[in-house]
């Protein structure tokens, strides 16, 4: 294994009282957890570089967590900092929203990222004289750094619990009235492998396509005499059902598709 031991994610955890374990260690499976998701829903390729954090160095004190990653030398996204900074961007953008700084909701926030959020924060939530810190370093040098201490911690915990109240994802993973393009697809109403789809309501990332009966896909397939596009070059609105691994989506399931609802996605 090639670990970049120059680019690192220093997780602290300033405490007055004693952190329980499992808080502690759902919190840092939970960081983990939210770089996987990150990478992968920004990486729109079919190769997938390895996305887990390894631990580095636990130091005593407060409770330090030294974070390293594979070298990805080969990452399709060409990112300056590295692919801790850019999650580090990225974890900043979504705590500034739940804790009001920004009226900018970042894209793509799912319930498992609500529920992941929560399990980091929930250590220092729990005292009052705590402090977090995200800190990412090249060789020694902070590139970016920020930190929530425990009432903000608290108010953003509010904000996620809201935010759940609300949120219209249903615990069965079936989406209604999704935007679905082709991404690639065998053209035969038969096959069952090499179909591939993008709806970036969920991901941006192309997922395996299967559908609940042939049907659905041979009216796919036989087009719209409306438009001069094929078949495959247009958007079709579908019910979709998604099947998670670790709260990462890999492949739809489609229901059902409106018809009358398709258009071309050039227009």
């Amino acid at each position: 294994m090639d670990i970049n031991f120059n680019n690192k994610l220093e997780v602290t955890i300033k405490n007055d009282k004693p952190v329980v374990l499992t808080d502690l260690t759902l919190s840092l499976l939970s960081v983990n957890q939210q770089f996987q998701r990150f990478l992968e829903s920004e990486t729109n390729q079919d190769y997938q570089p390895n996305t887990e954090l390894y631990i580095r160095e636990v130091r005593t004190g407060s409770i330090v967590i030294e974070l390293v990653t594979l070298a990805m030398p080969i990452i399709p996204l060409v990112w300056e900092g590295g692919p801790l900074t850019e999650w580090i961007n990225h974890a900043k953008s979504i705590l500034d929203w739940l804790l009001a700084k920004t009226d900018k909701k970042p894209k793509d926030l799912a319930k498992i990222d609500y529920k992941q959020w929560n399990s980091i924060l929930e250590p220092v939530a729990k005292d009052s004289a705590s402090q977090l810190t995200f800190s990412v370093s090249d060789n020694g040098r902070v590139i970016n750094q920020f930190f929530i201490n425990s009432s903000e911690a608290n108010e953003a915990q509010n904000r996620i619990r809201h935010e759940l109240e609300k949120i219209d994802e249903p615990d069965d993973h079936v989406h209604k009235n999704k935007v679905m393009t082709w991404y690639q697809t065998k053209f035969d109403a038969e096959s069952h492998t090499g179909d591939k789809a993008i709806i970036e309501s969920i991901t941006k990332r192309p997922l395996k396509v299967i559908f609940e009966n042939n049907a659905v896909k041979e009216a796919m397939l036989k087009g719209d005499p409306r438009f001069s596009r094929p078949w495959h070059e247009l958007a079709y609105l579908v019910d979709v059902e998604v099947q998670t691994i670790n709260g990462v989506p890999k492949v739809y399931t489609v229901i059902n598709y409106h018809k009358s609802e398709t258009f071309d996605p050039t227009e």
